[in-house]
Order: structure tokens, then C-alpha cells, then sequence
């Protein structure tokens, strides 16, 4: 089969995904990240009212090609996900736990009950102004959690029926997508299979939630004097402290990480509300001795003189986001390495004639705006695919997306090092894959230390 985009490390065929994945080798590729159709005919696309997601022969052919023991990481709607997890488990894999990646900048695709009542009896209200977005609120309360600045400019209802039913909708906000996390069965232990298949684990040290400068961990190590072995209690109160410069590293790479994401506006809406939190110091550890004793015993049983170097972790303070990993998202991220191709409209991004009634509307993903190169509608942030890929693929292993869409799960296997391969079924986002797989290439290996 002969790849329809080839880049560096990465291949992107097309055709159906189904087809595709037949044509790949058993156990060949190390992890599975992708973003399969939501099914909810988003926009009209009939990719995404197939039922492909729920295909379980689909993911048959993943967990063939998946070797023992790697990971799948898909993305699902709110309202159908449970579907896509059972057809992935039926698939046999193991479902291992859900990401929920939270966010604020979602569009309430709400139907307005008052305005529909009216319409149906035939009257028509004065055309609405169009929404207005992201005017400051001074407070939460004021707009509630995951607004996004959108102020919808009422109208008065006219039957009496509709003034009844005036404030009601159809659909809350969406500020969340879960993501399903599968792993193929294990062969043997999970020692055994990473031996042998170097897959079968999460990095966790290498997906930790980076500590922020004055989180209260780079503080100096306390060196205790000569502890005596009868102190058996009350250990550090009685230890004599001699601070040095020396400075504690405990999980110097950051907070384990969590099955909660969040975006930018998301977390700053939590910090918000959470206001700023001072964590507890953890209990005092002693550095060169065995953790799993207390300190009171392993000084206890300390030779007379012997020096014991013991640290408390201090408190931390922020808000509540810094427990979570926090994917940002670039303006330019959907359009680099497009520069050559044509841009879009925004009416033609939502097949409505610019200026239109229907270009406000919420439901036809009102707010886009024109000069966009890369019309895809569902556009992941590239930061985030480097997070969740890194998470479940060993360094330089290969990364399967079966629905590679505008492509963001390679450019961020490709700005990370690692082997990519995809299908699309699409053609008319192959030029925009292809841009953006070949800008990804020619940054080389990016070392972001705000990543993580």
C-alpha cells in the first residue's frame, strides 16, 4: 500500500480506517491515540454519523496491531462515549480508567424552547442581535463555572405560551470530553511483557505536573547533628537542624499526574474559585534511610553520632489547578505550516452564508472566524496530544491514530520524537495533514520544559 503522506517518521493513508489497519503488521505499533468521530453529525459531516466509532471491528484490528501490553487513549463525546468504551472493550481490551480534559470555551447547543413555541404558532420575534463573546465578568457567580463571555441578547417572547417557557433550552454547555484509556492484555506480568514488548506501562515520571517556581519544593535541606538513640519519640522536634544549601529533590519532576485535564480558561475558572491553597507539609522523611520506617525508629536505632539528614516537605501554595496538567493552546497551532494553502471563510466552515442569522447560532458553532487554513471542525491542541502520547509510548515508539483527521496526534508524535501512523478517510484534509506533519518535522525534537 502506498502511503498517500509521507514526512520524516510519520505515514498518513488513505482511505477507511477498516481497510487500512488490515494492511499493518501484528504488533506492530507501540500506543493508540486518536480522536474517532463523536457520531452526533456534527455540522452535517457524514463522518460523523457513520457509526464507525462503535465498530468493533475497528478496534479488533487496533488491539492486532497494538503490541501486549500498549495503550489506546480515545477520545469521546459526552453524550456517546459509553458506546465507543464498550465496542473498545469488546474489542478485548482491558479498560483501565477515563481522562476527563476539561474546558472552558465551549458552545451551548441549546435549542431555545420560548423561541421554538413561537415559531411553531407561526410568529416571528425581531431578528437578534448577534451574540456577543468574552466580555469580562468580575466573578464566577456572576456568569457561572465554563462561561465563556457569550451574552445572549433576549428578545421578548409573544404568545403567552412562550412567555411560560421563556429561559428554558435543550443542552447544557459542553466543558468536557472523557477520553477512554484501554490496554491490550499483558503476556506474562507486567515485568515480563515490558521486557519483551517494551510497552505495558504509563510514564508517570515523564507526564508529572510540573512544580511552579515558589510552589514551597525548592526550599534547603534541615541536616540534623548527631541524633541519639534514645529519642523514640517526638523525633524532629528534639533533632538540632543545621540548614545547608543543599536543596531536596523529592519528585523533582513534578505532581503525579491525574486523569483530569484542563485548558487554560478552565483552570483559571478553578483558581478563581478555589482562591489560593496552602497544602500541608508532609511528615518528616530522613533521606538515607529506609522510607518505609519512621523517623522516630530509625533514629532509634541510630548509632551515636551518626548523622541523619531528615526533611519536611514543605506546604505548597496556588490554586487549584496546579494539581492538574494544564494543556495550553496556541492561536497558531491549527494553521502552522499551512502558509501556502488558501484560507476558508467562516461560512464556509459551518456550510452558512456569511453574515447570516445562522452564523450566530451556537449550534452552528457560532464565534469562527475567517482567514482559517485548516477547516477541520474539531481541531485538538497540539500540546495536548504531546501530553496524552508521551504518557503511553515509550521514547521514539510508534503512535497509531486510525482517524488522523486534520492531523494533530502526528505533528505532536513528530515534535516529540517519536514514529507515527495514520489513516484518513477525508481527502480534502490530506493537504492540510501533510503541512502540518512537514512543519513538525522541521523543528526537530523539541525539549519544552513547560510542557509538563
Amino acid at each position: 500500500m502506498i502511503p498517500a503522506v509521507e514526512v520524516g517518521g510519520a505515514r498518513v493513508f488513505l482511505g477507511d480506517c477498516r481497510d487500512v489497519l488490515k494492511a499493518l503488521p501484528d504488533n506492530s505499533v507501540d500506543s493508540i491515540v486518536t480522536d474517532p468521530p463523536y457520531e452526533l453529525g456534527f455540522m452535517g459531516k457524514k463522518w460523523d454519523n457513520s457509526g464507525i466509532a462503535y465498530d468493533v471491528t475497528v478496534w479488533v484490528e487496533c488491539l492486532r496491531v497494538l503490541k501486549p501490553g500498549g495503550h489506546i487513549l480515545a477520545f469521546g463525546g459526552s453524550r456517546t462515549w459509553h458506546r465507543l468504551a464498550v465496542a473498545v472493550e469488546d474489542a478485548g481490551f482491558e479498560l483501565r480508567d477515563s481522562i476527563a480534559w476539561i474546558y472552558g470555551s465551549g458552545f451551548p447547543k441549546s435549542l431555545d424552547v420560548s423561541k421554538a413555541i413561537d415559531k411553531a404558532a407561526g410568529v416571528e420575534r425581531e431578528r437578534e442581535e448577534p451574540q456577543s463573546r468574552k466580555q469580562p465578568s468580575s466573578s464566577i457567580s456572576a456568569t457561572g463555572f465554563g462561561a465563556d463571555g457569550w451574552s445572549p441578547q433576549v428578545k421578548n417572547p409573544v404568545t403567552s405560551e412562550a412567555k411560560t417557557w421563556q429561559g428554558w433550552g435543550t443542552a447544557l454547555k459542553p466543558a468536557f470530553e472523557p477520553v477512554v484509556v484501554g490496554r491490550k492484555p499483558l503476556v506474562g506480568t507486567v515485568a515480563e511483557n515490558v521486557l519483551e514488548w517494551g510497552v505495558g506501562g504509563l510514564n508517570i515520571d515523564g507526564s508529572r505536573i510540573g512544580i511552579k517556581e515558589g510552589d514551597g519544593w525548592d526550599v534547603p535541606i534541615p541536616q540534623a547533628k548527631t541524633a541519639h538513640p534514645s529519642w523514640t519519640s517526638g523525633a524532629t522536634d528534639r533533632v538540632e537542624v543545621d540548614w545547608t544549601d543543599k536543596r531536596q529533590t523529592p519528585h523533582t519532576q513534578g505532581r503525579w499526574p491525574a486523569n483530569v485535564i484542563l485548558d487554560e480558561v478552565s483552570a483559571g475558572l478553578l483558581d478563581e474559585q478555589s482562591g489560593v491553597l496552602k497544602s500541608g507539609a508532609n511528615k518528616p522523611y530522613v533521606s538515607n534511610h529506609d522510607p518505609s520506617q519512621s523517623v522516630a525508629s530509625m533514629i532509634q536505632g541510630n548509632k551515636p553520632g551518626e548523622t541523619l539528614r531528615t526533611y519536611t516537605a514543605p506546604a505548597s501554595e496556588g490554586g487549584a489547578s496546579r494539581f492538574f496538567y494544564v494543556a495550553k493552546a496556541s492561536k497558531r497551532d491549527r494553521n502552522e505550516g499551512l502558509e501556502e494553502l488558501e484560507a476558508v471563510s467562516a461560512g464556509d466552515m459551518v456550510d452558512r452564508v456569511e453574515g447570516s442569522a445562522g452564523m450566530d447560532s451556537p449550534r452552528a458553532g457560532a464565534g469562527r472566524t475567517s482567514g482559517a487554513k485548516n477547516f477541520h471542525p474539531t481541531v485538538k491542541p497540539t500540546q495536548l496530544m504531546r501530553y496524552l502520547i508521551k504518557l503511553v509510548t515509550p521514547p521514539g515508539g510508534t503512535v497509531l491514530d486510525p482517524f488522523t483527521g486534520s492531523g494533530s496526534t502526528g505533528k505532536a508524535a513528530l515534535l516529540d520524537g517519536f514514529q507515527f501512523v495514520g489513516a484518513e478517510l477525508t481527502e480534502e484534509y490530506l493537504p492540510i495533514i501533510e503541512g502540518r506533519l512537514r512543519w513538525a518535522s522541521e523543528q526537530g525534537v523539541e525539549t519544552d520544559d513547560t510542557l509538563f
